[in-house]
């Protein structure tokens, strides 16, 4: 839950899309696993990502944004700040 939640932190407070390499740097994960998160989130419909000027890209969907907030919401209630 919290590496997930790093991925989606990371996506949604910068406002940014990521190109993947950086995004992985961000949530400093080694390759095969940030891989392996990266398309468990995308089947989960909570980022997406894009091919642009021969680069992939990744952003956070509307689907994220409210998991996002649901999680970090939930983790403040039970675990605290």
């Amino acid at each position: 839950m919290y590496v997930i939640s790093r991925f989606l932190e990371t996506l949604w407070l910068k406002h940014k899309n990521y190109k993947k390499t950086n995004l992985q740097m961000a949530v400093k994960l080694n390759y095969d696993v940030y891989m392996k998160y990266v398309s468990w989130l995308e089947e989960k419909g909570l980022i997406a990502t894009y091919l642009e000027n021969e680069h992939q890209y990744v952003k956070i969907t509307t689907k994220g944004v409210e998991v996002y907030n649901t999680v970090v919401m939930w983790m403040k209630e039970t675990i605290g700040e």
